[in-house]
């Protein structure tokens, strides 16, 4: 992953789209789950069908297993950008902004948490945040 482009707060947020990303992959496949669980109905008639509509179990261990290995690398590359924010953040001298970063970035916690937790008023926090960006080391 090319860093160089990137901004602070860009490379950060990094973090937060991975997250999102195995969400929607965890709910997908909740919902694949959810489509080959459900009983099929029977089918009465002894009339021939054009195609099957049963469920193919082998399709559905196919495709559960390609999300798997999917949402593995997906994890994988999330630990990778966890690792390398906190290896920069100890990196920063002051300790408020490293926390303010993590707590951010990392914790996904909101402004107003974040004042209360570094004992500051919410209005100081945003300036806090800009000189931590400022800060962050990208190279």
């Amino acid at each position: 992953m090319n860093t160089k482009t990137l901004t602070a707060k860009e490379y950060l947020q990094m973090y937060k789209a991975v997250q999102r990303e195995i969400k929607d992959l965890d709910y997908r496949m909740a919902q694949l789950r959810l489509k080959y669980a459900a009983p099929s109905a029977i089918n009465y008639s002894d009339m021939p069908k054009a195609h099957s509509t049963e469920h193919d179990l082998s399709e559905y261990v196919a495709k559960m297993d390609e999300m798997t290995d999917y949402m593995i690398s997906k994890y994988t590359r999330l630990r990778a950008i966890e690792i390398d924010i906190y290896k920069r953040l100890d990196l920063m001298d002051n300790q408020n902004e490293r926390e303010l970063l993590r707590l951010r970035y990392i914790d996904g916690e909101k402004w107003s948490d974040i004042a209360a937790r570094l004992h500051v008023v919410e209005r100081n926090v945003y300036f806090m945040h800009g000189r931590a960006l400022v800060h962050f080391p990208m190279d």
